[in-house]
């Protein structure tokens, strides 16, 4: 298998910075994109007074597959080689489990920035696979500034 770096969407502003850096990674190290999006159940099971009905897990892998299609329809745009993959599950453990079957070389992430209160409250995808992950995590904060771990 050839240099795979796997990039997790959620349609953010901080996936596209993440994709950014990602690609540039990945045309370094001639490697193929994986766009993986997860499909969250988490939300599919949502709800509260006066908003939206919960979505169904259909509608929630229908959602992410759409970004995956179109991180890795950016990442062809920039010339490389790129694949879909779309999950169903709880983001990290997903993304950290495709890393393993992957073999992949490293992750590129996204970080919303969250400290204090409201990330212990919201708890942090980010945070997650960057203790979970079997391969390296690169995070690029919402300033497009990157750290590893």
């Amino acid at each position: 298998m050839g240099n795979a770096i796997i990039i997790p969407t959620d349609g953010s502003e901080y996936a596209e910075k993440a994709a950014n850096t990602g690609f540039d990674l990945a045309a370094k190290l001639d490697a193929t994109v994986h766009a993986l999006a997860v499909g969250n159940v988490n939300l599919a099971e949502i709800s509260s007074v006066g908003a939206a009905p919960p979505q169904s897990k259909e509608d929630v892998t229908e959602i992410a597959a759409s970004w995956a299609e179109e991180l890795a329809a950016d990442a062809e745009a920039h010339g490389l080689e790129s694949e879909v993959v779309v999950r169903t599950g709880k983001p990290a453990e997903e993304i950290a489990e495709y890393a393993s079957e992957l073999d992949a070389d490293m992750i590129v992430i996204g970080t919303a920035g969250r400290t204090g209160l409201e990330k212990r409250i919201l708890g942090s995808v980010t945070d997650k696979v960057v203790r979970t992950a079997p391969v390296p995590v690169v995070t690029v904060r919402p300033d497009g500034s990157v750290d590893a771990a």
